[in-house]
């Protein structure tokens, strides 16, 4: 990497005191998101930025760009994030704030040049943030943010999967996955969080989690938002539910530990993703380290989930069973190919007895087994789902790797279907499941 320039870039207030102290006069109170969304927003935030996919081989052309990373994955009130440039030796950073805006998605914060400070207030509030990068004669990118909330009751927690981003990013050349010339004898043991991502430079945020986000916003509930790296340090998780997007494969122990007893405490456990939880991996530092199935050390995710990953490259149909929240479809209801890329299964698993939700139409592997969304009611009363496929989100507004693409008709479906969900979140309404796949020790 040819690190040209380092930027300061406060981004929380700079007092000497420790965050815990500090006040940064955000918003907090009952209704906040619904509040927020009131500002106007900017629908032209990523105008000048083109949608990329990460690991996408054309950024290895050789175009000049501005690119960065910031030394966390996300801050709090007090605390400052450091932003390396690559490339010029100046550039113009712009902050926005994820979210609905009336549908216009992101909301300006501030206008920094150069290696000027920016400084947290009741003007940055929680959330997930992107900054843009610009430079005259180079093309823009983005780098991603949290801004976590300060100590509050929230609806629900928001956890965005940086671990995954960073494990299947290939800018500098290697992933955990592939090497610089694309196979998998050339991929990288350990990488590394210093160096921007690939793609647009917002890892895969944009389509697996910013459809998520905006919903969330628009619906108005009040979010806790951090990273899978706050969530690697055991912190107490202070709302109803913890969510997660399309894909979070990669987890630490730790992390799958504090998700195991905010589950037992209580908490809801909502996934709009599929593979989740599968591979563990080690956090030092700024460095992931390594990546093995957590059943291959007999503690496969379904243990906690009721599901687990069982199918590679399949598109696939998914049939309603017409009970909630498929119901707000109508009987029989079928969405066109929202299984795959990677989908999940009950059957051939270890864990809790499920409900089937939703399942494929038709068996993708010669063993039988089908992909399902499940559905089960924890001993504590939490409710865990899974929704068992990591093209969810990613269809909600069709931005979808691996060549799938859905229609108006599907997204819609997709979007009612989360919108159930994401409506019981926020009233603490929950059915208790009906038990179809029972126990399997």
């Amino acid at each position: 990497m040819k690190v040209l320039a380092i930027l300061s870039l406060i981004v929380a207030l700079m007092a000497p005191l420790p965050a815990q102290a500090q006040d940064c006069g955000w918003d907090q109170s009952s209704g906040w998101v619904a509040r927020e969304n009131r500002h106007v927003g900017n629908a032209d935030w990523a105008s000048d930025v083109p949608f990329r996919l990460s690991a996408d081989y054309s950024r290895r052309k050789n175009l000049p760009r501005v690119e960065g990373y910031f030394d966390a994955t996300s801050i709090g009130c007090g605390q400052s994030a450091k932003l390396t440039i690559v490339g010029p030796q100046q550039a113009d950073i712009y902050i926005y704030r994820i979210g609905y805006y009336q549908g216009k998605g992101a909301r300006l914060i501030a206008h920094i040049k150069s290696a000027q400070s920016f400084t947290a207030s009741s003007k940055t509030p929680p959330g997930a943030y992107i900054a843009k990068l610009k430079s005259a004669g180079r093309a823009s990118t983005f780098i991603p943010i949290v801004i976590r909330s300060q100590s509050q009751k929230s609806d629900i927690t928001f956890v965005s999967s940086v671990l995954t981003w960073q494990a299947y990013n290939q800018w500098g050349g290697a992933s955990i996955y592939k090497g610089a010339n694309g196979k998998s004898d050339t991929k990288s043991s350990q990488v590394s969080f210093d160096r921007p991502y690939d793609g647009d430079g917002t890892g895969q945020f944009r389509y697996m989690e910013q459809p998520l986000v905006t919903m969330i916003e628009q619906l108005g509930l009040d979010t806790s938002y951090m990273t899978d790296v706050d969530l690697d340090k055991g912190p107490v998780i202070n709302s109803g539910s913890l969510v997660f997007g399309g894909h979070s494969e990669f987890w630490t122990q730790s992390m799958r530990s504090t998700v195991e007893n905010a589950v037992a405490s209580g908490i809801n456990l909502l996934i709009f993703g599929g593979n989740t939880a599968y591979a563990r991996t080690e956090l030092t530092g700024r460095e992931l380290i390594g990546r093995i199935p957590f059943r291959d050390i007999n503690n496969p995710e379904s243990l906690l989930i009721g599901s687990q990953y069982f199918a590679l490259g399949i598109k696939k149909d998914l049939e309603s069973q017409n009970r909630w929240p498929f119901s707000v479809l109508g009987n029989n209801a079928i969405i066109k190919g929202i299984y795959g890329y990677e989908a999940d299964t009950a059957m051939g698993t270890r864990g809790p007895g499920v409900e089937i939700l939703a399942r494929a139409t038709i068996s993708p592997t010669e063993k039988g087994w089908v992909a399902m969304s499940t559905y089960y009611t924890g001993a504590s009363g939490a409710t865990v789902l899974n929704m068992g496929t990591n093209g969810w989100v990613c269809a909600m507004q069709n931005r979808c790797p691996w060549g799938h693409s859905f229609d108006a008709y599907a997204q819609s479906q997709v979007r009612l279907v989360t919108a159930a969900v994401l409506k019981a979140a926020k009233s603490g309404n929950w059915r208790v499941a009906q038990i179809e796949i029972p126990t399997r020790p």
